[in-house]
């Protein structure tokens, strides 16, 4: 019973005594009235909110955080005096958002953490000295994607208050480029953490995880409201408690950002090319897409200024655009057979994880993200022995419905919770535990996925664009086959001769001493690369946003009222400041010689030819971002490129 899966190398797990095997979550599926909302296709009337105080609800923290000073992070607004400090962030009666400035008055918001996505993080209500998850999304640009991000982010408000399986969304905070989520924060753990706490694990106690799973995305799809990639990840248990429920905190919303924004701009471009879903870069993510939901098998490939291919800036703009032809499907068709598309893709989801907490490693997993994609659109799936030689026939005919290449195919939430295999909690299946390899793939699974993300946002911010181009060039000289993999130990080997080897240290001691025998864990470098861009992207349009506001508020400009629009006569104050600048020059290799002033220059003349050639004396600061990156980033080691050339070579704005 130690056989690992074809992608693991033979590894043990070091066994701790613990007191006692923990419950797996309880709590039953709230079934609510039906409302006629489609994630792409939103109802044009307000829907009404319905908000909850966290204190003294059921499965709350009871523990009191001692609040701190407003720490100032990119992507939030910075501190700011208010007479209304005391109280609380919303009238909760009140159907409305809460403007951003209030975010870190009414919050203490904690560092990030190197463990989890950019845009999360924890905060602690400081009148109500209750722990509160901050999820935090760019807007779409366009004012009916807009339009509808507020419509779902208010539907979320009221389907999460009607039920116990959905993390409740107490408060929704907003400016002009971000929407800001505050949550009930559920810190029982993931799926992955709760089983690996077990010494014992049984076939139906997968069924009971599923089932839960179902359960949590029940009461959305019965408002047609749908994820579009669900993981593991996607769910989490209220509390430490062996019967907290297990609950549904991540809500696809920044797919759904793109799609929108898709409808509205098919043709894609410079606002669409933004860092909003690294999670699509991750391998383990990845693997639990399902084909309509995940990028295109044959993919463009964006060259950098430097001849490097490192980012695939087409990826997501491809699957926008399949989407967008959802969407003229959708049109064509009545609401039930648009609403079972969206609805069969979380279906799909479903059922890569009902395989996953069987078997222990998911059905399309593979090293690469390209062989992950191969896997997926051609449904590569099988049941291979031993690893279900264990596994009943029902639980085989569950995963088979859920995961049929034809959408329209595939089971219903409420069909799968009809099934035999959850109807019944897999009573058929053979007694005892799981083999001891399920344990093994699982946790070897999860650290890489671990992994992945440490390892993306550390590097994002360490490396500059010198740094990136020199890791990339070592990796392909490891991976002289081209197969885009290497494994932990190069990773380190790597880390090492770029002068980061201090990086891999904290990664070992962080993931890789709880296994006693670690093996080799197989890493996509390439996936690792293109998220650190899209982690180091985010970071410099927060930390600009962050600035701008400041900036234009010393000075009483539009950017204080909120319009994030600021004239070409403005633009030598932003310029002018000093940690404007510091941005720009992070962007810049420094063999590239260039001083302040000439970047600045540069930048500055960039700006004036772009709006000159629209006949416009402003500019919208998506599209100053935007710009003033492909500016700072068309320096090499000898030379830079103009504006006219750049939009040339580069029309979409990927450019890196």
């Amino acid at each position: 019973d130690t056989w690992l899966c074809p992608y693991t190398a033979r590894s043990r797990l070091r066994r701790h005594p613990r007191p006692s095997p923990r419950a797996m979550g309880a709590g039953a599926c709230s079934v609510q009235k039906s409302l006629d909302i489609s994630v792409d296709c939103l109802p044009e009337g307000p829907c009404s909110l319905r908000h909850f105080d966290r204190v003294g609800a059921p499965g709350a923290n009871p523990r009191s955080v001692t609040p701190q000073l407003a720490r100032s992070r990119p992507g939030f607004p910075g501190t700011a005096s208010s007479s209304r400090s005391g109280q609380t962030a919303t009238d909760w009666r009140q159907p409305h958002h809460e403007a951003a400035s209030r975010l870190p008055v009414l919050y203490d918001l904690q560092p990030p953490s190197p463990d989890e996505l950019p845009h999360i993080v924890t905060a602690v209500n400081r009148q109500k000295q209750v722990s509160r998850r901050i999820d935090s999304f760019q807007k779409p640009q366009g004012t009916s994607a807009q339009d509808r991000l507020r419509k779902y982010a208010e539907c979320l408000q009221q389907v999460s208050g009607e039920s116990d399986t959905v993390a409740k969304v107490f408060e929704v905070f907003e400016d002009y480029m971000y929407l800001h989520l505050a949550m009930e924060e559920c810190t029982g753990g993931t799926v992955y953490e709760r089983i690996l706490d077990r010494q014992y694990f049984t076939e139906q106690e997968s069924a009971v995880l599923v089932k839960h799973m179902l359960e949590a995305i029940l009461p959305l799809h019965e408002r047609h409201l749908y994820h579009g990639c669900l993981a593991p990840e996607s769910f989490r248990f209220l509390s430490e408690s062996p019967y907290a429920p297990l609950k549904l905190t991540d809500f696809g919303i920044e797919l759904k950002a793109y799609r929108w924004d898709g409808m509205e701009d098919p043709g894609g471009g410079r606002g669409i090319q933004r860092p909003q879903c690294p999670h699509f870069y991750k391998t383990c993510r990845l693997v639990f897409c399902a084909p309509e939901s995940s990028p295109p098998l044959q993919v463009k490939e964006c060259q950098t200024v430097d001849g490097h291919t490192v980012f695939d800036g087409h990826l997501f703009a491809d699957m926008v655009g399949e989407h967008v032809d959802w969407l003229d499907d959708w049109q064509q068709e009545n609401d039930d057979d648009g609403s079972r598309k969206f609805a069969a893709a979380d279906i799909w989801s479903i059922g890569t994880m009902a395989f996953l907490l069987l078997c222990g490693y998911p059905p399309f997993y593979a090293p690469s993200r390209n062989a992950i994609l191969g896997r997926i659109h051609r449904r590569d799936i099988s049941f291979d022995p031993p690893f279900w030689s264990k596994i009943s026939e029902d639980a085989k005919s569950f995963v088979s419905s859920c995961v049929r290449a034809s959408c329209w195919e595939r089971l219903s939430v409420a069909e799968a919770l009809e099934h035999p295999w959850i109807q019944r909690l897999a009573d058929s299946s053979p007694s005892g535990s799981m083999f001891t390899s399920f344990t093994l793939n699982l946790c070897r699974f999860y650290l890489t996925s671990l992994i992945e993300t440490y390892t993306a946002n550390i590097l994002a911010t360490k490396f500059r664009r010198e740094d990136k181009h020199e890791f990339l060039r070592r990796c392909r000289e490891i991976d002289a086959c081209g197969n885009g993999f290497f494994t932990a130990s190069d990773l380190k080997q790597v880390l090492g001769a770029l002068g980061h080897g201090n990086v891999f240290e904290a990664i070992a001691a962080r993931f890789l001493k709880s296994l006693r025998h670690p093996g080799e864990f197989y890493l996509d470098y390439i996936a690792i690369l293109d998220a650190v861009c899209l982690y180091q992207q985010r970071i410099f349009e927060e930390e600009l946003w962050r600035n701008f506001q400041r900036i234009c508020q010393s000075v009483g400009g539009r950017g204080s009222a909120g319009e994030g629009r600021i004239t070409v006569s403005e633009l030598g104050l932003l310029l002018g400041d000093s940690v404007i600048v510091g941005l720009l020059m992070a962007e810049i290799p420094a063999r590239a010689g260039v001083e302040e002033a000439g970047a600045c220059l540069h930048v500055q003349n960039g700006v004036r030819q772009h709006c000159a050639g629209r006949g416009s004396e402003e500019i919208e600061f998506r599209n100053l971002s935007a710009l003033m990156l492909e500016l700072v980033r068309s320096y090499t080691a000898s030379s830079f490129v103009g504006v006219a050339e750049l939009e040339a070579r580069d029309p979409a704005g990927t450019m890196l």
